[in-house]
């Protein structure tokens, strides 16, 4: 069994490298871009899904070498070639920067979530890299689970949390109240009912918690 350790990276304005032009680096591109990293892609020809959003990356039009990787946060090699894809291990190894490889699973430091997204809401769903598929059919399962509602609710969450650390002096009390909200299974009633209606439903709450 791989040792995997689960965490979530913040990429806003990091550099990160893909190299390899095609399909599959071109979702990792995308995905890349998706979070706000900053991409650059070595590869002599691009797929066509690259080609179309090539003024929101960094295009090096050559076959990988050493040093081409300097700055990276984090690489992913996605080259057909096992040989490049080996050789990217080895120099993100060697310098310790983070790397996926996309035909080695022993070669890689990370790997690449299924993930699902409702607002501030992340599930993310792992195998380890052992079966991408399986990964995709459980993400296809919390996609039923849990709808945009749970994003709604986690929108409330945070403007109650920041109201009730404003007016409930009394961090007891603060707790409970936070714990009530949590009780009120509120993704079913935003299935029912907006969002304003929901909110007036936590802050009536709100008010038997304040002196």
């Amino acid at each position: 069994m791989t040792s995997m350790y689960p965490v979530t990276l913040k990429l806003t304005g990091r550099f990160c490298t893909v190299v390899g032009g095609g399909a599959v680096a071109a979702r990792k591109v995308t995905s890349l871009l998706e979070q706000g990293a900053r991409v650059t892609v070595i590869s002599p020809e691009v797929h066509e899904d690259l080609l179309a959003i090539q003024n929101q990356l960094i295009w090096k039009k050559q076959c990988y070498s050493d040093g081409m990787l300097e700055g990276s946060f984090l690489v992913i090699a996605a080259t057909e070639s096992r040989e490049t894809n080996h050789a990217v291990y080895e120099w993100c190894e060697e310098h310790q920067v983070l790397v996926n490889v996309v035909d080695s699973l022993e070669e890689s430091s990370f790997t690449v979530n299924a993930m699902v997204q409702r607002g501030d809401l992340m599930l993310a769903v792992s195998t380890s890299g052992i079966s991408p598929a399986v990964s995709r059919k459980i993400r296809q399962e919390l996609e039923q689970t849990y709808g945009p509602e749970y994003g709604v609710m986690l929108e409330i969450l945070a403007e109650t949390r920041q109201e009730a650390m404003e007016t409930i002096q009394d961090s007891g009390k603060r707790r409970q109240f936070l714990q009530s909200v949590a009780d009120m299974e509120l993704p079913e009633l935003l299935k029912k009912e907006t969002k304003e209606e929901v909110q007036k439903r936590v802050k009536l709450c709100l008010s038997s918690y304040l002196d």
